[in-house]
Protein backbone atom coordinates (compact mmCIF):
# COMPACT_ATOMS: atom_id res chain seq x y z
CA UNK A 1 0.00 0.00 0.00
CA UNK A 2 1.23 3.46 -0.80
CA UNK A 3 0.96 5.82 2.15
CA UNK A 4 2.65 9.05 1.14
CA UNK A 5 2.93 10.67 -2.26
CA UNK A 6 6.06 12.66 -2.94
CA UNK A 7 8.19 13.85 -5.81
CA UNK A 8 11.27 13.32 -3.61
CA UNK A 9 13.21 10.34 -4.93
CA UNK A 10 14.95 9.68 -1.63
CA UNK A 11 13.34 6.26 -1.19
CA UNK A 12 14.95 3.16 0.33
CA UNK A 13 13.70 -0.37 -0.29
CA UNK A 14 14.33 -3.47 1.80
CA UNK A 15 13.46 -6.92 0.43
CA UNK A 16 13.33 -9.92 2.76
CA UNK A 17 13.38 -13.20 0.82
CA UNK A 18 11.99 -16.24 2.65
CA UNK A 19 11.64 -19.76 1.32
CA UNK A 20 8.12 -19.22 -0.03
CA UNK A 21 7.53 -15.60 0.93
CA UNK A 22 8.61 -12.08 0.04
CA UNK A 23 8.38 -9.01 2.24
CA UNK A 24 9.05 -5.43 1.19
CA UNK A 25 9.31 -2.15 3.09
CA UNK A 26 9.96 1.19 1.40
CA UNK A 27 10.99 4.23 3.44
CA UNK A 28 11.12 7.88 2.45
CA UNK A 29 13.62 10.26 3.98
CA UNK A 30 13.15 14.03 4.04
CA UNK A 31 15.78 15.84 6.04
CA UNK A 32 16.21 13.78 9.20
CA UNK A 33 12.66 12.43 9.11
CA UNK A 34 12.14 8.82 7.99
CA UNK A 35 8.60 7.97 6.91
CA UNK A 36 6.91 4.75 5.89
CA UNK A 37 6.22 5.01 2.18
CA UNK A 38 5.09 1.49 1.29
CA UNK A 39 5.00 -2.04 2.59
CA UNK A 40 3.62 -5.43 1.69
CA UNK A 41 4.25 -9.14 1.62
CA UNK A 42 3.34 -12.29 -0.25
CA UNK A 43 3.31 -15.58 1.64
CA UNK A 44 3.00 -19.23 0.63
CA UNK A 45 3.86 -18.40 -2.98
CA UNK A 46 2.86 -21.38 -5.08
CA UNK A 47 5.82 -23.36 -6.41
CA UNK A 48 8.34 -21.29 -4.43
CA UNK A 49 11.51 -22.79 -2.98
CA UNK A 50 13.59 -19.63 -2.91
CA UNK A 51 16.02 -20.88 -0.27
CA UNK A 52 17.18 -24.09 -1.91
CA UNK A 53 16.28 -23.68 -5.57
CA UNK A 54 18.66 -22.16 -8.12
CA UNK A 55 15.74 -20.96 -10.24
CA UNK A 56 16.85 -17.35 -10.58
CA UNK A 57 14.12 -16.41 -13.07
CA UNK A 58 11.20 -17.55 -10.90
CA UNK A 59 12.46 -15.62 -7.86
CA UNK A 60 13.12 -12.51 -9.96
CA UNK A 61 9.61 -12.64 -11.44
CA UNK A 62 8.11 -13.06 -7.98
CA UNK A 63 9.97 -9.98 -6.74
CA UNK A 64 8.87 -7.91 -9.73
CA UNK A 65 5.27 -9.09 -9.33
CA UNK A 66 5.01 -8.02 -5.68
CA UNK A 67 6.85 -4.78 -6.35
CA UNK A 68 4.46 -3.90 -9.16
CA UNK A 69 1.39 -4.88 -7.11
CA UNK A 70 2.52 -2.50 -4.38
CA UNK A 71 3.29 0.26 -6.86
CA UNK A 72 6.90 0.61 -5.71
CA UNK A 73 8.97 2.61 -8.20
CA UNK A 74 12.32 2.44 -6.44
CA UNK A 75 14.84 0.44 -8.50
CA UNK A 76 17.56 0.07 -5.87
CA UNK A 77 17.19 -2.30 -2.94
CA UNK A 78 18.91 -3.91 0.04
CA UNK A 79 18.43 -7.63 0.62
CA UNK A 80 19.31 -10.06 3.37
CA UNK A 81 21.13 -13.37 3.55
CA UNK A 82 19.46 -16.02 5.75
CA UNK A 83 21.18 -16.21 9.13
CA UNK A 84 21.66 -19.97 8.87
CA UNK A 85 23.59 -19.59 5.60
CA UNK A 86 26.21 -17.22 7.04
CA UNK A 87 28.96 -18.36 9.39
CA UNK A 88 29.69 -15.85 12.12
CA UNK A 89 31.96 -15.82 15.12
CA UNK A 90 33.76 -13.49 17.50
CA UNK A 91 37.47 -14.26 17.20
CA UNK A 92 40.40 -13.13 19.31
CA UNK A 93 43.51 -11.68 17.70
CA UNK A 94 46.42 -11.88 20.12
CA UNK A 95 49.42 -9.57 19.68
CA UNK A 96 47.30 -7.59 17.23
CA UNK A 97 49.20 -5.91 14.41
CA UNK A 98 47.08 -3.52 12.34
CA UNK A 99 49.36 -3.98 9.33
CA UNK A 100 48.86 -7.75 9.42
CA UNK A 101 45.14 -7.87 10.24
CA UNK A 102 44.23 -9.60 6.95
CA UNK A 103 46.50 -12.57 7.53
CA UNK A 104 45.62 -12.72 11.24
CA UNK A 105 41.88 -12.82 10.48
CA UNK A 106 42.30 -15.43 7.74
CA UNK A 107 44.38 -17.62 10.05
CA UNK A 108 41.64 -17.55 12.71
CA UNK A 109 38.86 -17.90 10.11
CA UNK A 110 40.27 -21.25 9.04
CA UNK A 111 39.65 -22.49 12.58
CA UNK A 112 35.97 -21.51 12.82
CA UNK A 113 34.58 -21.72 9.26
CA UNK A 114 34.00 -25.34 8.18
CA UNK A 115 34.13 -24.64 4.43
CA UNK A 116 37.17 -23.80 2.27
CA UNK A 117 37.82 -20.07 2.51
CA UNK A 118 38.13 -19.77 -1.27
CA UNK A 119 34.39 -20.59 -1.41
CA UNK A 120 33.52 -17.78 1.03
CA UNK A 121 33.38 -14.01 1.11
CA UNK A 122 34.82 -12.86 4.43
CA UNK A 123 33.92 -9.68 6.24
CA UNK A 124 34.97 -8.50 9.66
CA UNK A 125 34.58 -5.68 12.14
CA UNK A 126 36.88 -4.83 15.04
CA UNK A 127 34.97 -4.70 18.32
CA UNK A 128 35.94 -1.57 20.27
CA UNK A 129 38.15 -2.41 23.23
CA UNK A 130 37.50 -0.35 26.36
CA UNK A 131 40.84 -1.44 27.81
CA UNK A 132 43.40 0.99 26.44
CA UNK A 133 46.81 -0.32 25.49
CA UNK A 134 45.72 -3.95 25.12
CA UNK A 135 47.41 -5.92 22.33
CA UNK A 136 44.51 -8.39 22.20
CA UNK A 137 41.59 -7.50 19.93
CA UNK A 138 38.16 -9.07 19.41
CA UNK A 139 36.84 -9.19 15.84
CA UNK A 140 33.37 -10.06 14.63
CA UNK A 141 33.84 -12.29 11.58
CA UNK A 142 31.30 -13.38 8.97
CA UNK A 143 31.70 -15.74 6.06
CA UNK A 144 29.12 -15.89 3.26
CA UNK A 145 29.11 -18.52 0.50
CA UNK A 146 30.15 -17.05 -2.85
CA UNK A 147 27.60 -19.26 -4.61
CA UNK A 148 24.73 -17.77 -2.59
CA UNK A 149 25.92 -14.20 -3.16
CA UNK A 150 26.18 -14.82 -6.91
CA UNK A 151 22.62 -16.18 -6.90
CA UNK A 152 21.30 -12.99 -5.32
CA UNK A 153 23.26 -10.81 -7.73
CA UNK A 154 21.83 -12.77 -10.68
CA UNK A 155 18.27 -12.55 -9.27
CA UNK A 156 18.35 -8.77 -8.94
CA UNK A 157 19.97 -8.38 -12.34
CA UNK A 158 17.16 -10.50 -13.83
CA UNK A 159 14.60 -8.36 -11.98
CA UNK A 160 16.26 -5.21 -13.37
CA UNK A 161 16.91 -3.92 -9.87
CA UNK A 162 20.14 -2.59 -8.42
CA UNK A 163 21.28 -4.67 -5.46
CA UNK A 164 22.79 -1.97 -3.25
CA UNK A 165 23.69 -4.15 -0.24
CA UNK A 166 23.54 -7.71 1.02
CA UNK A 167 23.71 -8.34 4.75
CA UNK A 168 22.89 -11.03 7.28
CA UNK A 169 19.34 -10.92 8.65
CA UNK A 170 20.73 -10.50 12.16
CA UNK A 171 22.14 -7.06 11.37
CA UNK A 172 18.84 -5.99 9.81
CA UNK A 173 17.03 -7.04 12.98
CA UNK A 174 19.50 -5.22 15.22
CA UNK A 175 19.02 -2.02 13.21
CA UNK A 176 15.21 -2.27 13.17
CA UNK A 177 14.58 -3.48 16.72
CA UNK A 178 17.49 -2.23 18.85
CA UNK A 179 19.00 0.75 17.07
CA UNK A 180 22.01 1.90 19.11
CA UNK A 181 20.84 0.27 22.34
CA UNK A 182 24.03 -0.94 24.09
CA UNK A 183 22.14 -3.44 26.28
CA UNK A 184 22.80 -7.17 26.15
CA UNK A 185 19.70 -8.56 24.45
CA UNK A 186 18.56 -11.83 22.92
CA UNK A 187 16.66 -11.52 19.64
CA UNK A 188 14.44 -14.49 18.81
CA UNK A 189 13.32 -14.42 15.17
CA UNK A 190 10.56 -16.99 14.57
CA UNK A 191 10.62 -17.16 10.80
CA UNK A 192 9.03 -19.19 8.06
CA UNK A 193 11.43 -22.14 8.14
CA UNK A 194 13.60 -21.68 11.21
CA UNK A 195 13.92 -19.84 14.49
CA UNK A 196 17.13 -17.85 14.84
CA UNK A 197 18.60 -16.80 18.18
CA UNK A 198 21.13 -13.98 18.55
CA UNK A 199 22.63 -12.56 21.71
CA UNK A 200 23.57 -8.98 20.96
CA UNK A 201 25.78 -6.68 22.98
CA UNK A 202 26.49 -3.12 21.88
CA UNK A 203 25.03 -3.95 18.44
CA UNK A 204 27.38 -6.93 17.92
CA UNK A 205 25.87 -10.46 17.75
CA UNK A 206 28.18 -12.40 20.06
CA UNK A 207 26.32 -15.70 19.89
CA UNK A 208 24.09 -17.06 17.11
CA UNK A 209 22.18 -20.29 16.74
CA UNK A 210 19.36 -21.59 14.57
CA UNK A 211 16.93 -24.50 14.88
CA UNK A 212 14.54 -26.03 12.36
CA UNK A 213 11.46 -25.01 14.31
CA UNK A 214 9.31 -22.35 12.71
CA UNK A 215 5.81 -20.98 12.42
CA UNK A 216 5.17 -23.57 9.72
CA UNK A 217 6.45 -26.53 11.72
CA UNK A 218 4.39 -25.43 14.73
CA UNK A 219 1.32 -25.29 12.48
CA UNK A 220 2.07 -28.79 11.14
CA UNK A 221 2.46 -30.22 14.65
CA UNK A 222 -0.84 -28.68 15.76
CA UNK A 223 -2.44 -30.06 12.59
CA UNK A 224 -1.15 -33.59 13.28
CA UNK A 225 -2.08 -33.66 16.97
CA UNK A 226 -5.53 -32.14 16.50
CA UNK A 227 -6.35 -34.12 13.36
CA UNK A 228 -7.11 -31.00 11.32
CA UNK A 229 -5.74 -29.61 8.07
CA UNK A 230 -2.72 -27.26 8.10
CA UNK A 231 -5.03 -24.47 6.94
CA UNK A 232 -7.35 -25.10 9.91
CA UNK A 233 -4.35 -25.26 12.26
CA UNK A 234 -3.10 -21.91 10.96
CA UNK A 235 -6.56 -20.43 11.53
CA UNK A 236 -6.55 -21.94 15.04
CA UNK A 237 -3.25 -20.17 15.78
CA UNK A 238 -4.57 -16.91 14.35
CA UNK A 239 -7.80 -17.06 16.35
CA UNK A 240 -5.83 -17.69 19.54
CA UNK A 241 -3.51 -14.78 18.83
CA UNK A 242 -6.43 -12.45 18.20
CA UNK A 243 -8.27 -13.43 21.40
CA UNK A 244 -9.32 -10.48 23.53
CA UNK A 245 -7.72 -10.18 26.96
CA UNK A 246 -10.94 -11.16 28.71
CA UNK A 247 -11.17 -14.32 26.56
CA UNK A 248 -7.63 -15.49 27.19
CA UNK A 249 -6.92 -18.64 29.17
CA UNK A 250 -3.82 -20.76 29.59
CA UNK A 251 -1.95 -21.67 26.41
CA UNK A 252 -3.38 -24.96 25.08
CA UNK A 253 -1.13 -27.98 25.67
CA UNK A 254 -0.95 -28.72 21.93
CA UNK A 255 0.62 -25.28 21.41
CA UNK A 256 2.97 -25.63 24.39
CA UNK A 257 4.24 -28.97 23.08
CA UNK A 258 4.94 -27.38 19.69
CA UNK A 259 6.89 -24.42 21.08
CA UNK A 260 8.86 -26.31 23.75
CA UNK A 261 11.96 -26.73 21.51
CA UNK A 262 12.09 -22.94 21.11
CA UNK A 263 11.80 -22.44 24.87
CA UNK A 264 14.51 -25.05 25.54
CA UNK A 265 16.85 -23.35 23.07
CA UNK A 266 16.32 -19.95 24.72
CA UNK A 267 17.21 -21.44 28.11
CA UNK A 268 20.29 -23.13 26.64
CA UNK A 269 21.47 -19.87 25.03
CA UNK A 270 21.00 -17.93 28.28
CA UNK A 271 23.09 -20.49 30.21
CA UNK A 272 25.73 -20.72 27.48
CA UNK A 273 26.21 -16.96 27.35
CA UNK A 274 26.31 -16.56 31.13
CA UNK A 275 28.83 -19.37 31.60
CA UNK A 276 31.08 -17.92 28.90
CA UNK A 277 30.81 -14.26 29.88
CA UNK A 278 29.55 -14.18 33.50
CA UNK A 279 26.92 -11.73 32.29
CA UNK A 280 23.13 -11.79 32.27
CA UNK A 281 20.88 -11.01 29.33
CA UNK A 282 18.75 -7.96 30.08
CA UNK A 283 15.73 -8.81 27.95
CA UNK A 284 14.44 -10.93 25.07
CA UNK A 285 13.04 -9.29 21.93
CA UNK A 286 10.71 -11.44 19.82
CA UNK A 287 10.35 -11.02 16.07
CA UNK A 288 8.98 -12.88 13.05
CA UNK A 289 5.41 -13.87 12.32
CA UNK A 290 5.61 -16.82 14.72
CA UNK A 291 6.15 -14.58 17.75
CA UNK A 292 2.52 -13.45 17.62
CA UNK A 293 1.54 -16.92 18.75
CA UNK A 294 -1.04 -16.83 21.52
CA UNK A 295 0.34 -15.20 24.69
CA UNK A 296 3.89 -16.37 23.89
CA UNK A 297 5.68 -13.28 25.24
CA UNK A 298 3.79 -13.38 28.56
CA UNK A 299 4.41 -17.12 28.86
CA UNK A 300 8.16 -16.65 28.37
CA UNK A 301 8.27 -13.84 30.93
CA UNK A 302 6.72 -16.10 33.55
CA UNK A 303 8.87 -19.18 33.01
CA UNK A 304 12.14 -17.28 32.49
CA UNK A 305 11.51 -14.54 35.06
CA UNK A 306 12.88 -11.88 32.74
CA UNK A 307 11.56 -9.15 30.48
CA UNK A 308 10.22 -10.32 27.11
CA UNK A 309 8.85 -7.91 24.49
CA UNK A 310 7.60 -8.12 20.93
CA UNK A 311 9.95 -6.02 18.84
CA UNK A 312 8.74 -2.82 17.21
CA UNK A 313 10.48 -2.21 13.85
CA UNK A 314 8.68 1.13 13.42
CA UNK A 315 10.22 2.99 16.36
CA UNK A 316 12.40 5.13 14.06
CA UNK A 317 9.68 5.55 11.44
CA UNK A 318 6.76 7.99 11.21
CA UNK A 319 3.41 6.92 9.75
CA UNK A 320 -0.26 7.97 9.83
CA UNK A 321 -1.75 7.21 13.28
CA UNK A 322 -4.81 5.58 11.72
CA UNK A 323 -2.73 2.59 10.54
CA UNK A 324 -0.97 2.01 13.86
CA UNK A 325 -3.12 -1.03 14.73
CA UNK A 326 -2.40 -2.69 11.40
CA UNK A 327 1.32 -1.96 11.63
CA UNK A 328 1.52 -3.44 15.13
CA UNK A 329 0.06 -6.68 13.74
CA UNK A 330 2.31 -6.96 10.68
CA UNK A 331 5.42 -5.38 12.22
CA UNK A 332 7.03 -8.61 13.49
CA UNK A 333 6.81 -10.09 9.98
CA UNK A 334 8.44 -7.01 8.47
CA UNK A 335 11.31 -6.46 10.90
CA UNK A 336 14.04 -7.72 8.56
CA UNK A 337 12.70 -5.78 5.56
CA UNK A 338 12.41 -2.63 7.68
CA UNK A 339 15.97 -3.02 8.93
CA UNK A 340 17.18 -3.38 5.35
CA UNK A 341 15.39 -0.22 4.26
CA UNK A 342 16.78 1.62 7.29
CA UNK A 343 20.30 0.70 6.21
CA UNK A 344 19.89 3.09 3.31
CA UNK A 345 17.85 5.73 5.13
CA UNK A 346 20.12 5.88 8.19
CA UNK A 347 23.19 6.55 6.05
CA UNK A 348 21.73 9.44 4.06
Amino acid sequence: MGIFSSSNDNHFLGIDIGNSSLKMVELLKKGKKISLSNYGFSENIEGADFTYSDDVVFLAKSIVKLKNELGIKTTKANASLPSWSVFSSVINLYNFDKKKINEQVIKEAKKVIPLPLDEMVLDWKIIPNKTSGSSNVKVFLTGSPKKLIKKYIDVFKEAKLTLANLETETFSLIRALLGNDPATVMIVEMGENSTDFSIVKESIPFLNRSINISGKSITNEISAKMGISPEQAEQFKFDLGMSKDEQKKDIPKVVLDAINPVVDEIKYMIDLFYNGNNENIEKIVLSGGGCLLYDFSDYLEKILDMRVVIGNPWFKVTYPPEIETVLSEVGPKLSVATGLALRGADKN
